[in-house]
């Protein structure tokens, strides 16, 4: 009988000690990060980067001929593509930064459909410099931004009463004044959109052949995505 019991007792202990045998190999892994954003966002420092997109906005002003005065207003639309570079200082979630960007552009309209007088208009090329604050969510950044805008917009008029035609090209200044939101993919590469409202300031154009052109305005919303390198 006592053997009997001592056999049972070992019996038990032998499979007691191999199930907490078993249970100690047992290694239970963390799941990995998915692959894609970066778990911890750090925004800290400068970036270069290139983007591209479209843009629509208006032509505004009164059309003087000396025969005729009215309004000649008509839309704009196109596309720009550029590059930008910037740098930012991070305060917990807190984001400061500062970014100019200079883009191609072909941003065109024109009064064809409006009167007998033709006005076209063409952005050709049109930057920034601008302030940028926001929240970053780690790899998220969440920011307003605003600034100085200038941009290259040439005009070409035919005045239908003369036959007259003539150019005006020059560089217009203005404000600018958007949000966009950024996601870093890697340690040092983030994706962005961006939407910016630009409004040049208006202006009195005389053209050779006799037309003025009084308060010529330009204004004109872009959307673009990007890439930026950081640093």
């Amino acid at each position: 009988m006592r053997l009997t019991t001592s056999l049972l007792a070992a019996t038990a202990l032998t499979f007691g000690l191999a199930s907490a045998s078993y249970a100690a190999d047992l290694i239970i892994e963390e799941p990995e990060a998915p692959i894609g954003i970066v778990d911890v966002g750090d925004w800290n420092g400068a970036y270069i980067g290139a983007s591209v997109g479209g843009a629509w906005g208006t032509q505004d002003g009164e059309y003087d001929d000396f025969w005729d005065y009215f309004d000649e207003s008509y839309d704009l639309s196109g596309w720009l593509g550029g590059v930008q570079a910037g740098a930012n200082f991070q305060m917990d979630s807190f984001v400061l930064g500062i970014e100019g960007d200079i883009s191609w552009a072909d941003i065109s309209g024109d009064s064809s459909d409006i009167s007998d007088d033709w006005v076209y208009t063409d952005v050709d090329w049109v930057g920034t410099l601008r302030a940028r604050a926001g929240l970053a969510f780690d790899s998220i950044l969440l920011y307003a931004t605003a600034g100085v805008a200038f941009a290259s917009v040439s005009q070409w008029v035919d005045d239908d009463w003369s036959g007259d035609t003539d150019t005006v090209t020059d560089t217009r200044f203005g404000w600018v004044a958007g949000v966009g939101a950024e996601a870093l993919v890697t340690d040092n590469v983030s994706l962005k959109g961006e939407v910016l409202f630009h409004d040049l300031a208006a202006t009195d154009t005389d053209f050779d052949n006799g037309v003025t052109y009084y308060d010529n305005s330009v204004s004109f919303t872009t959307f673009k995505v990007g890439v930026n390198f950081h640093f």
